[in-house]
Protein backbone atom coordinates (compact mmCIF):
# COMPACT_ATOMS: atom_id res chain seq x y z
CA UNK A 1 0.00 0.00 0.00
CA UNK A 2 1.24 3.52 -0.95
CA UNK A 3 2.45 6.27 1.61
CA UNK A 4 -0.98 8.23 0.29
CA UNK A 5 -3.23 5.27 0.53
CA UNK A 6 -1.55 4.35 4.45
CA UNK A 7 -2.67 8.51 5.36
CA UNK A 8 -5.98 8.78 3.82
CA UNK A 9 -7.06 5.33 5.60
CA UNK A 10 -5.40 6.44 9.31
CA UNK A 11 -7.92 9.80 8.34
CA UNK A 12 -11.10 7.78 7.42
CA UNK A 13 -10.32 5.32 10.17
CA UNK A 14 -9.30 8.75 12.39
CA UNK A 15 -13.43 9.96 11.12
CA UNK A 16 -14.85 6.42 11.74
CA UNK A 17 -14.15 6.36 15.46
CA UNK A 18 -15.83 9.87 16.01
CA UNK A 19 -18.91 8.37 14.29
CA UNK A 20 -19.04 5.50 16.37
CA UNK A 21 -18.12 6.97 19.95
CA UNK A 22 -21.00 9.74 18.97
CA UNK A 23 -23.23 6.69 18.07
CA UNK A 24 -24.09 8.16 14.52
CA UNK A 25 -25.10 6.15 11.91
CA UNK A 26 -24.10 7.62 8.77
CA UNK A 27 -20.35 9.49 7.40
CA UNK A 28 -20.56 12.04 4.81
CA UNK A 29 -17.78 12.85 2.73
CA UNK A 30 -17.40 15.37 -0.34
CA UNK A 31 -14.18 16.97 -2.00
CA UNK A 32 -13.27 20.32 -0.53
CA UNK A 33 -15.77 20.24 2.27
CA UNK A 34 -15.84 19.62 5.73
CA UNK A 35 -16.79 16.17 6.70
CA UNK A 36 -19.91 15.48 8.54
CA UNK A 37 -21.99 12.80 10.15
CA UNK A 38 -25.56 12.15 10.69
CA UNK A 39 -26.08 11.84 14.52
CA UNK A 40 -29.19 11.17 15.96
CA UNK A 41 -31.12 12.46 13.28
CA UNK A 42 -29.37 15.48 12.79
CA UNK A 43 -26.02 16.35 10.73
CA UNK A 44 -23.10 17.84 12.35
CA UNK A 45 -19.63 18.69 11.24
CA UNK A 46 -16.76 16.69 12.32
CA UNK A 47 -14.29 19.36 12.04
CA UNK A 48 -13.94 22.73 10.19
CA UNK A 49 -11.37 22.39 7.75
CA UNK A 50 -12.19 21.23 3.85
CA UNK A 51 -11.26 17.68 2.96
CA UNK A 52 -9.04 19.03 -0.65
CA UNK A 53 -10.52 16.80 -3.80
CA UNK A 54 -7.05 15.22 -4.29
CA UNK A 55 -7.83 13.43 -0.65
CA UNK A 56 -10.97 12.09 -1.72
CA UNK A 57 -9.34 10.52 -4.82
CA UNK A 58 -7.22 8.71 -3.29
CA UNK A 59 -9.57 7.74 -0.82
CA UNK A 60 -12.14 6.30 -3.45
CA UNK A 61 -8.87 4.55 -5.25
CA UNK A 62 -8.55 2.77 -2.06
CA UNK A 63 -12.15 1.67 -1.60
CA UNK A 64 -12.56 0.41 -5.14
CA UNK A 65 -8.91 -1.48 -5.85
CA UNK A 66 -8.68 -2.55 -8.98
CA UNK A 67 -12.54 -1.81 -9.86
CA UNK A 68 -11.52 2.22 -10.00
CA UNK A 69 -10.54 1.67 -14.00
CA UNK A 70 -14.26 1.71 -14.82
CA UNK A 71 -15.65 4.07 -12.42
CA UNK A 72 -15.70 6.92 -15.26
CA UNK A 73 -18.13 4.22 -17.01
CA UNK A 74 -20.18 3.14 -13.79
CA UNK A 75 -20.41 6.28 -12.41
CA UNK A 76 -21.31 5.12 -9.02
CA UNK A 77 -19.51 2.28 -6.61
CA UNK A 78 -21.14 0.53 -4.03
CA UNK A 79 -19.54 -1.81 -0.88
CA UNK A 80 -18.24 -2.89 2.40
CA UNK A 81 -15.53 -1.46 4.58
CA UNK A 82 -14.16 -3.47 7.95
CA UNK A 83 -12.87 -0.96 10.76
CA UNK A 84 -12.55 -3.55 13.30
CA UNK A 85 -13.67 -7.02 13.82
CA UNK A 86 -17.13 -5.15 15.92
CA UNK A 87 -17.38 -2.56 13.05
CA UNK A 88 -18.56 -2.62 9.58
CA UNK A 89 -19.65 -0.47 7.22
CA UNK A 90 -21.62 -0.15 3.95
CA UNK A 91 -20.71 2.88 1.77
CA UNK A 92 -21.36 4.12 -1.71
CA UNK A 93 -19.03 6.28 -4.18
CA UNK A 94 -20.82 8.86 -6.10
CA UNK A 95 -20.20 11.72 -8.60
CA UNK A 96 -21.49 14.91 -7.86
CA UNK A 97 -21.03 18.74 -9.15
CA UNK A 98 -18.09 19.43 -7.10
CA UNK A 99 -16.32 16.13 -7.39
CA UNK A 100 -16.20 12.62 -5.83
CA UNK A 101 -19.00 12.43 -2.45
CA UNK A 102 -19.18 9.00 -0.30
CA UNK A 103 -21.41 7.58 2.41
CA UNK A 104 -20.42 5.86 4.77
CA UNK A 105 -23.32 3.24 6.38
CA UNK A 106 -23.06 1.76 9.78
CA UNK A 107 -23.54 -1.57 10.06
CA UNK A 108 -24.50 -3.27 13.39
CA UNK A 109 -22.43 -6.75 13.57
CA UNK A 110 -24.47 -7.82 16.44
CA UNK A 111 -28.16 -8.47 15.33
CA UNK A 112 -30.84 -7.48 18.07
CA UNK A 113 -33.65 -8.79 18.54
CA UNK A 114 -37.44 -8.04 17.93
CA UNK A 115 -37.58 -6.98 21.37
CA UNK A 116 -34.08 -5.12 22.11
CA UNK A 117 -35.35 -2.97 18.52
CA UNK A 118 -38.75 -2.26 20.45
CA UNK A 119 -40.41 -3.38 17.80
CA UNK A 120 -44.12 -4.75 18.22
CA UNK A 121 -44.36 -8.63 19.64
CA UNK A 122 -46.43 -9.04 16.57
CA UNK A 123 -43.92 -8.86 14.29
CA UNK A 124 -43.01 -12.47 15.74
CA UNK A 125 -45.70 -13.89 13.26
CA UNK A 126 -43.55 -13.07 10.27
CA UNK A 127 -40.64 -15.29 11.16
CA UNK A 128 -43.31 -18.13 11.41
CA UNK A 129 -44.48 -18.00 8.04
CA UNK A 130 -44.52 -20.86 5.51
CA UNK A 131 -44.67 -19.15 2.16
CA UNK A 132 -45.61 -15.86 0.62
CA UNK A 133 -44.13 -12.07 0.35
CA UNK A 134 -43.75 -9.93 2.93
CA UNK A 135 -42.07 -6.43 2.33
CA UNK A 136 -40.03 -3.97 4.31
CA UNK A 137 -40.76 -0.53 3.76
CA UNK A 138 -39.42 3.29 4.64
CA UNK A 139 -36.78 6.01 3.62
CA UNK A 140 -33.37 5.62 3.59
CA UNK A 141 -31.99 5.64 7.16
CA UNK A 142 -34.96 4.41 8.52
CA UNK A 143 -33.90 0.79 9.96
CA UNK A 144 -35.59 -1.68 6.87
CA UNK A 145 -32.29 -3.88 6.84
CA UNK A 146 -31.75 -4.20 10.76
CA UNK A 147 -35.29 -4.73 11.42
CA UNK A 148 -35.34 -7.92 7.90
CA UNK A 149 -32.17 -9.35 10.16
CA UNK A 150 -34.29 -9.27 13.57
CA UNK A 151 -36.46 -11.63 11.87
CA UNK A 152 -34.23 -13.52 9.63
CA UNK A 153 -32.45 -13.96 12.81
CA UNK A 154 -35.22 -15.41 14.75
CA UNK A 155 -35.79 -17.71 11.74
CA UNK A 156 -32.05 -19.30 11.52
CA UNK A 157 -32.37 -19.11 15.42
CA UNK A 158 -35.60 -21.61 15.84
CA UNK A 159 -36.06 -23.44 12.66
CA UNK A 160 -34.31 -25.36 10.17
CA UNK A 161 -34.64 -23.54 6.88
CA UNK A 162 -32.51 -23.20 4.07
CA UNK A 163 -31.74 -19.35 3.19
CA UNK A 164 -30.72 -17.57 0.36
CA UNK A 165 -30.15 -13.57 0.57
CA UNK A 166 -29.35 -11.58 -2.93
CA UNK A 167 -28.16 -8.32 -1.61
CA UNK A 168 -26.25 -5.02 -2.64
CA UNK A 169 -23.51 -5.02 -0.86
CA UNK A 170 -23.49 -7.74 2.30
CA UNK A 171 -24.61 -6.06 5.17
CA UNK A 172 -25.56 -8.04 7.74
CA UNK A 173 -23.43 -11.64 8.27
CA UNK A 174 -25.58 -14.65 9.73
CA UNK A 175 -23.91 -18.19 10.99
CA UNK A 176 -25.98 -20.48 10.40
CA UNK A 177 -27.77 -21.59 13.38
CA UNK A 178 -30.56 -24.47 13.06
CA UNK A 179 -30.71 -22.87 9.48
CA UNK A 180 -28.63 -22.84 6.52
CA UNK A 181 -27.99 -19.25 5.12
CA UNK A 182 -25.84 -18.48 2.19
CA UNK A 183 -25.53 -14.65 1.26
CA UNK A 184 -24.53 -13.66 -2.64
CA UNK A 185 -23.70 -10.13 -3.33
CA UNK A 186 -24.60 -8.03 -6.53
CA UNK A 187 -21.28 -7.57 -9.29
CA UNK A 188 -19.14 -10.74 -6.87
CA UNK A 189 -21.66 -13.83 -7.28
CA UNK A 190 -24.37 -13.00 -9.67
CA UNK A 191 -24.64 -10.20 -12.02
CA UNK A 192 -28.60 -8.69 -10.61
CA UNK A 193 -30.75 -9.31 -8.26
CA UNK A 194 -33.62 -10.94 -10.93
CA UNK A 195 -30.05 -12.60 -12.68
CA UNK A 196 -29.84 -14.30 -9.31
CA UNK A 197 -33.49 -14.47 -7.93
CA UNK A 198 -34.20 -17.17 -11.37
CA UNK A 199 -31.19 -18.76 -10.24
CA UNK A 200 -32.25 -19.16 -6.36
CA UNK A 201 -35.33 -21.02 -7.41
CA UNK A 202 -32.98 -23.82 -8.58
CA UNK A 203 -31.11 -24.21 -5.25
CA UNK A 204 -33.35 -25.57 -3.34
CA UNK A 205 -34.84 -22.72 -0.88
CA UNK A 206 -37.05 -22.23 1.30
CA UNK A 207 -36.21 -18.29 2.05
CA UNK A 208 -35.36 -15.98 -0.47
CA UNK A 209 -34.58 -12.65 0.76
CA UNK A 210 -34.14 -9.55 -2.15
CA UNK A 211 -32.09 -7.05 -1.03
CA UNK A 212 -34.03 -4.31 -2.94
CA UNK A 213 -37.06 -4.57 -5.44
CA UNK A 214 -35.50 -2.13 -8.19
CA UNK A 215 -37.08 -3.03 -11.44
CA UNK A 216 -39.72 -4.61 -12.66
CA UNK A 217 -37.80 -8.20 -13.46
CA UNK A 218 -36.76 -8.27 -10.04
CA UNK A 219 -40.66 -7.74 -8.93
CA UNK A 220 -42.06 -10.39 -11.37
CA UNK A 221 -39.23 -12.59 -10.21
CA UNK A 222 -40.38 -12.16 -6.65
CA UNK A 223 -44.13 -12.26 -7.15
CA UNK A 224 -43.47 -15.92 -9.50
CA UNK A 225 -41.31 -17.07 -6.78
CA UNK A 226 -44.18 -16.06 -3.63
CA UNK A 227 -46.42 -17.92 -5.51
CA UNK A 228 -44.63 -20.76 -6.06
CA UNK A 229 -44.40 -21.49 -2.28
CA UNK A 230 -41.33 -20.05 -1.24
CA UNK A 231 -41.14 -17.37 1.93
CA UNK A 232 -39.54 -13.96 0.21
CA UNK A 233 -38.68 -11.26 1.55
CA UNK A 234 -37.85 -8.06 -0.11
CA UNK A 235 -37.44 -3.96 0.97
CA UNK A 236 -38.48 -1.23 -0.60
CA UNK A 237 -37.88 2.34 -0.71
CA UNK A 238 -41.39 3.36 0.21
CA UNK A 239 -43.48 5.49 3.04
CA UNK A 240 -46.21 2.81 4.08
CA UNK A 241 -48.43 -0.17 2.89
CA UNK A 242 -50.82 1.56 0.63
CA UNK A 243 -47.79 3.56 -1.55
CA UNK A 244 -45.84 0.42 -1.44
CA UNK A 245 -48.75 -1.54 -3.06
CA UNK A 246 -48.74 1.35 -5.50
CA UNK A 247 -45.63 1.19 -6.07
CA UNK A 248 -44.73 -2.13 -6.91
CA UNK A 249 -48.22 -2.48 -9.52
CA UNK A 250 -46.92 0.30 -11.15
CA UNK A 251 -43.45 -1.25 -12.45
CA UNK A 252 -45.62 -3.61 -14.20
CA UNK A 253 -46.90 -2.30 -17.77
CA UNK A 254 -50.57 -0.96 -17.50
CA UNK A 255 -51.70 -3.89 -19.72
CA UNK A 256 -50.37 -6.50 -16.87
CA UNK A 257 -51.48 -4.32 -13.75
CA UNK A 258 -54.55 -6.28 -13.01
CA UNK A 259 -52.67 -9.38 -13.43
CA UNK A 260 -50.30 -8.51 -10.81
CA UNK A 261 -52.81 -7.31 -8.33
CA UNK A 262 -54.30 -10.55 -8.57
CA UNK A 263 -51.39 -12.05 -7.69
CA UNK A 264 -49.82 -9.66 -5.06
CA UNK A 265 -53.32 -10.03 -3.12
CA UNK A 266 -52.96 -13.93 -3.03
CA UNK A 267 -49.49 -13.83 -2.23
CA UNK A 268 -48.53 -10.68 -0.26
CA UNK A 269 -48.51 -11.46 3.39
CA UNK A 270 -47.34 -8.11 5.14
CA UNK A 271 -45.84 -4.72 4.64
CA UNK A 272 -43.61 -3.43 7.14
CA UNK A 273 -43.43 0.20 7.27
CA UNK A 274 -40.82 2.03 9.61
CA UNK A 275 -40.00 5.45 10.84
CA UNK A 276 -36.87 6.33 13.57
CA UNK A 277 -37.25 9.01 15.61
CA UNK A 278 -35.66 10.38 18.63
CA UNK A 279 -37.37 9.20 21.91
CA UNK A 280 -37.62 10.57 25.52
CA UNK A 281 -34.79 8.92 26.46
CA UNK A 282 -32.22 10.62 23.72
CA UNK A 283 -31.93 7.13 21.29
CA UNK A 284 -33.61 6.53 18.27
CA UNK A 285 -36.79 4.78 18.72
CA UNK A 286 -39.24 3.19 15.56
CA UNK A 287 -42.99 4.07 15.11
CA UNK A 288 -44.30 1.21 12.44
CA UNK A 289 -46.83 0.45 10.30
CA UNK A 290 -47.72 -3.19 10.08
CA UNK A 291 -50.06 -4.39 7.41
CA UNK A 292 -50.90 -8.28 7.46
CA UNK A 293 -53.00 -9.99 5.21
CA UNK A 294 -57.22 -10.31 5.42
CA UNK A 295 -59.85 -11.53 3.15
CA UNK A 296 -61.03 -7.41 3.41
CA UNK A 297 -57.30 -6.19 2.40
CA UNK A 298 -56.85 -8.93 -0.35
CA UNK A 299 -60.09 -7.50 -1.94
CA UNK A 300 -58.84 -3.92 -1.64
CA UNK A 301 -55.78 -4.77 -3.80
CA UNK A 302 -57.53 -6.55 -6.59
CA UNK A 303 -60.46 -4.32 -6.91
CA UNK A 304 -57.76 -1.29 -6.79
CA UNK A 305 -59.00 0.41 -3.52
CA UNK A 306 -55.67 1.41 -2.25
CA UNK A 307 -57.18 4.45 -0.71
CA UNK A 308 -59.28 2.62 1.68
CA UNK A 309 -55.95 0.29 3.22
CA UNK A 310 -54.93 2.41 6.08
CA UNK A 311 -58.70 2.57 7.15
CA UNK A 312 -58.76 -0.87 7.17
CA UNK A 313 -55.68 -1.43 9.07
CA UNK A 314 -56.71 0.41 12.03
CA UNK A 315 -59.75 -1.32 11.97
CA UNK A 316 -58.06 -4.61 11.46
CA UNK A 317 -55.50 -4.15 14.74
CA UNK A 318 -57.29 -6.30 17.10
CA UNK A 319 -57.99 -9.22 14.92
CA UNK A 320 -54.54 -9.33 12.90
CA UNK A 321 -52.03 -7.51 15.17
CA UNK A 322 -51.86 -4.64 12.30
CA UNK A 323 -51.47 -0.97 13.17
CA UNK A 324 -51.17 1.78 11.54
CA UNK A 325 -48.46 4.76 12.37
CA UNK A 326 -50.77 7.16 13.85
CA UNK A 327 -51.98 3.98 15.94
CA UNK A 328 -48.14 3.34 16.83
CA UNK A 329 -47.12 6.70 17.61
CA UNK A 330 -50.18 7.04 19.89
CA UNK A 331 -48.77 4.00 22.03
CA UNK A 332 -45.71 5.60 22.12
CA UNK A 333 -46.98 8.69 23.73
CA UNK A 334 -48.88 6.92 25.92
CA UNK A 335 -45.98 4.84 27.20
CA UNK A 336 -44.24 8.14 26.99
CA UNK A 337 -41.90 6.55 24.89
CA UNK A 338 -41.31 9.69 22.88
CA UNK A 339 -42.76 13.12 23.00
CA UNK A 340 -46.33 14.81 21.45
CA UNK A 341 -44.06 17.06 19.42
CA UNK A 342 -41.78 14.65 18.38
CA UNK A 343 -44.73 12.39 16.85
CA UNK A 344 -46.80 14.83 15.57
CA UNK A 345 -43.75 15.35 13.28
CA UNK A 346 -43.68 11.62 12.00
CA UNK A 347 -48.10 11.26 11.63
CA UNK A 348 -49.41 10.22 9.11
CA UNK A 349 -52.40 12.92 9.96
CA UNK A 350 -51.35 15.42 12.81
CA UNK A 351 -55.26 16.12 12.99
CA UNK A 352 -56.31 12.46 13.31
CA UNK A 353 -53.17 11.67 16.10
CA UNK A 354 -54.35 15.09 18.03
CA UNK A 355 -57.84 13.54 18.07
CA UNK A 356 -57.08 10.35 19.20
CA UNK A 357 -54.73 11.78 21.92
CA UNK A 358 -57.85 14.09 23.14
CA UNK A 359 -60.25 11.41 22.84
CA UNK A 360 -58.11 9.31 24.84
CA UNK A 361 -57.59 11.77 27.71
CA UNK A 362 -61.02 12.10 27.99
CA UNK A 363 -61.96 8.30 28.73
CA UNK A 364 -58.83 8.87 31.33
CA UNK A 365 -61.28 11.63 32.95
CA UNK A 366 -64.25 9.65 32.73
CA UNK A 367 -62.73 6.89 34.58
CA UNK A 368 -61.01 9.44 37.44
CA UNK A 369 -64.75 11.28 37.79
CA UNK A 370 -66.48 7.54 37.93
CA UNK A 371 -64.05 6.10 40.40
CA UNK A 372 -64.44 9.71 42.39
CA UNK A 373 -68.14 8.96 42.77
CA UNK A 374 -67.76 5.85 43.91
Amino acid sequence: MSTENTNIKTLLNAWLKVLIQHEGTDLHIKSNAPVRARIKSAIKRLGKENVPHEHICELVKLLMGDKYNTFEEIHQYDGTYNYSNAYRFRFNIYMHFGGYAINFRLIPQTIKTIAELNLPPSLHKLAQLERGLVLITGTTGSGKSTLLASILEEINATRSKHIITIEDPIEHIYNDKKSIIEQRAIGFHAGSFSEALRASLREDPDIIVVGEMRDLATAENILQAANTGHLVFSTVHTLDAKETIDRMISLFPSEEQNRARMTLASSLEAVVSQRLMEGSNNQMIPAVEIMFKSLLIQDLIRTNRDNEITDIIAKDSQNTGSQTFNQSLFNLIIANKVSKEVAFQYATSVSDLKLMLSLSDQENATKEKNITLK
